[in-house]
């Protein structure tokens, strides 16, 4: 007969099954012993890096790896414009004009049965205090309505001289043929595809130059009184731009405020990050051909306790690129940065200003330079923060997360459970690491590894200059009793939090540089002591 009253453990993440295996067969050639053996496991390795532990980052939000592996944060947030076609609007025109017959013209259509009258016309097109030189419509309708005094047919022709649709001239006409009176017709066109130049008359924009012919056909006996006009009403609405050129006043393409949000400063209770050359920067593009200018009204950095300080030492106006009459279509980028030597960059950083309130102004400026906008042009401004990791940290604190399994079989025979924790800190940083278990559904701390003060790691080796020599390795075993072991068991997810000190050197810390290769070595496995009694009867 045999009683086996525990037998071992099963963990996850790779129990040793041959050691378990040798031992079942050891206890099977044994009477009546108290055995108390340890099993192995390992249960964690990880090399974290430090773009491992910055884990808020995104598409504005990133680590750069610079050219001699130095790390800088970069936090932007960008402004895009609306399009043009919404900065400059194309206003509903309309014209109109009463033509009263002269009695020479009744006389003619009396005695002929028909009169043709021309008149020539320079129609002022409404475009405020800017001047028109080109129009490349979209969309939009042309209008053309017709009423007469006269009983009799009327063609009224209109032929804008110097616009066209493909190769054939606009000329929009209407007919009023009805019995009654007032004698009226009314037609539309669409001006999809319609190219004014209105460079052609005398004042050399903003003008359209216009034939009205208008043709009188006697209808049978109707009379012809002494008095007859004709009056003609011509819109056009709705009229959406593919292109318009000329000299065009102030353009306002932005004038909101926008928030940049930097996710290193945003819990107060992290410590502290002193740097020594962060730098803001602007990057402005431009798709329209307008002179512009940009201004910063706005950079007020807020910290986590609501004090804000603004950086006001910029550059006014800031020029924007500009494209010429052989760029259209195309986009330029222009940009400039600020260092530490730019006002008080150095103290608005150092405020760790987790959130910066800005507003930049974009507006064309006043000149007499013909100018080009597509529908479609826009500006555009990315601000960013770069932060070069150097400087001095003082409780400076860096997590990560990662999934954890733990899985326990007869957990009552446990006596007691050693984590053996071994890391290399390759970081020129003293670390003062928590590991805590955590359920990821609730996202409740269940317990932590270690039970009183965080686990100091001494900073790695470094050479006169601060740079890594080599890390420091620590190896650090902890005894926890079965109690702790039922919340590793229901935990999901640990979490590594990493508390950064720079070194100090005569009470005064040194600033040091971080590099893409340094990094934290860390793995940890368990040990668990368990009772086994084993009766044999021969």
């Amino acid at each position: 007969m045999k009683l086996v009253s525990s037998l071992a453990i099963i963990l996850i993440l790779g129990s040793c099954i041959s050691d378990i295996t040798d031992t079942v067969e050891k206890v099977r050639k044994l009477e009546a012993i108290k055995w108390n053996p340890t099993i192995a496991v390992p249960l964690v390795y990880s090399r974290l890096k430090l773009n491992d532990l910055l884990d808020d980052v995104n598409t504005d939000q990133y680590l750069r790896i610079e050219s001699d592996g130095g790390l800088t944060l970069v936090y932007s947030d960008d402004f895009v414009s609306n399009k043009a076609e919404d900065v400059l609007a194309l206003n509903n025109q309309n014209f109109s004009e009463t033509f009263t017959l002269t009695a020479d013209q009744l006389t003619t259509l009396n005695s002929s049965g028909s009169v043709t009258i021309i008149y020539e016309r320079e129609l002022i097109y409404n475009f405020g205090e800017n001047e028109l030189h080109k129009l490349l419509l979209k969309q939009g309708s042309f209008n053309l309505g017709l009423s007469t005094t006269l009983e009799h047919d009327v063609l009224l022709k209109m032929k804008l001289r110097n616009a066209t649709t493909g190769s054939s001239v606009f000329e929009p006409k209407v007919s009023a043929t009805d019995n009654a009176l007032p004698n009226t017709g009314n037609t539309s066109l669409n001006l999809n595809g319609l190219e004014i130049d209105f460079t052609q008359t005398i004042q050399g924009h903003s003008e359209i130059s216009v034939q009205i012919e208008m043709i009188i056909t006697k209808r049978g006996t109707n009379s012809i009184k002494p008095v007859e006009s004709i009056s003609y009403n011509a819109t056009m609405l709705n009229q959406g731009y593919s292109r318009v050129d000329g000299v065009f006043k102030t353009l306002y393409f932005s004038n909101s405020q926008d928030t940049l949000s930097i996710n290193l400063f945003k819990n107060r209770n992290l410590g502290s990050f002193t740097l020594v050359d962060a730098k803001v920067g602007f990057v402005f593009s431009n798709s329209t051909g307008v002179p512009l200018a940009a201004k910063v009204l706005q950079f007020d950095g807020i910290n986590s306790d609501g004090n804000i300080v603004s950086f006001t030492d910029f550059p006014s106006p800031i020029p924007f690129p500009l494209l010429d009459f052989s760029e259209v279509g195309l986009s330029k980028k222009d940009s400039f940065k600020l260092n530490k030597t730019s006002g008080n960059l150095s103290d608005y950083i150092n405020n760790r200003p987790f959130k910066t309130a800005y507003q930049v102004e974009v507006q064309s400026t006043n000149t007499n330079q013909r100018q080009w906008l597509l529908d479609r042009s826009r500006v555009a401004v990315r601000t960013a923060v770069e932060i070069p990791l150097n400087g001095t940290a003082r409780d400076f604190a860096l997590e990560e997360s990662q999934p954890f399994s733990l899985d326990l079989a007869n957990l009552s025979d446990i006596q007691e459970v050693l984590f053996r924790i071994y890391t290399e800190n390759g970081f020129p940083v003293d670390i003062a690491m928590q590991v805590y278990f955590e359920d990821s559904i609730s996202n409740t701390v269940l317990d932590s590894l270690i039970v009183k003060d965080p686990l100091i790691l001494p900073s790695a080796n470094i050479d006169a200059k601060g740079n890594v020599i080599n890390p420091n390795p620590k190896t650090t075993d902890i005894t926890l009793m079965a109690a702790n072991i039922a919340n590793f068991e229901n935990s999901n997810r640990i979490r590594i939090r990493a508390m950064l000190n720079t070194p100090f050197d005569v009470g005064k810390q040194t600033d040091v540089k971080f590099y893409s290769t340094y990094d934290l070595l860390l793995q940890f496995g368990i040990q668990a002591k368990v009772l086994i009694e084993q009766r044999l009867n021969q």
